[in-house]
C-alpha cells in the first residue's frame, strides 16, 4: 500500500510541476523590442554591408538581437518599410506612423533581426518601431 501511495505522489508531482512548465512557456509576456535599449546602433548602408561581406558572421552578431537602424527609405508596402535591402516589418502598434512615412525620408526604426535573404540580399527586421 505504502508503494502505491509513494508512486502516485510522485507522479502528481510530475503532472503539476509540467502543468506550471507548460503554462509558464506559453503565457510568459510578449518581448517589447521597442522599449528595449537597442544593442546595436547602425545605418542602413553598415548593416547590409555586413552581411554582403560575411553573412555567417553578421548573422552570429545580430541575429535575435535589438537593432536600431537610420537610413533613408527607399519604399514602404504595407506594413513594411524598406531601407536600402533592409525589410522593417512594422509592428502592429505602430501602424499609424506609417502614413506618415514617404520614400527618401531618413528615419529610424528599431526592431528584431530575424535573418538575411540571401537570394534577394534582404536583412529582414521584425516587430519594428518607428523612433524617427
Amino acid at each position: 500500500m505504502n508503494k502505491k501511495k509513494f508512486i502516485l505522489l510522485v507522479l502528481s508531482m510530475g503532472i503539476a510541476v509540467a502543468s506550471w512548465a507548460t503554462w509558464y512557456v506559453f503565457f510568459k509576456p510578449h518581448r517589447n523590442v521597442g522599449a528595449e535599449k537597442a544593442k546595436y546602433e547602425v545605418t542602413s548602408s553598415t548593416l547590409s554591408s555586413e552581411f554582403k561581406t560575411d553573412t555567417a558572421v553578421a548573422l552570429r552578431k545580430y541575429i535575435n538581437q535589438a537593432v536600431l537602424i537610420q537610413g533613408k527609405v527607399t519604399n514602404v508596402d504595407g506594413i513594411t518599410v524598406s531601407l536600402n535591402n533592409i525589410a522593417c516589418n512594422i509592428d502592429s502598434t505602430d501602424i499609424s506612423k506609417i502614413s506618415g512615412i514617404k520614400t527618401g525620408d531618413n528615419i529610424k526604426v528599431q526592431g528584431l533581426l530575424v535573418g538575411y535573404n540571401d537570394l534577394m540580399e534582404e536583412v529582414n527586421i521584425a516587430e519594428c518601431v518607428i523612433k524617427k
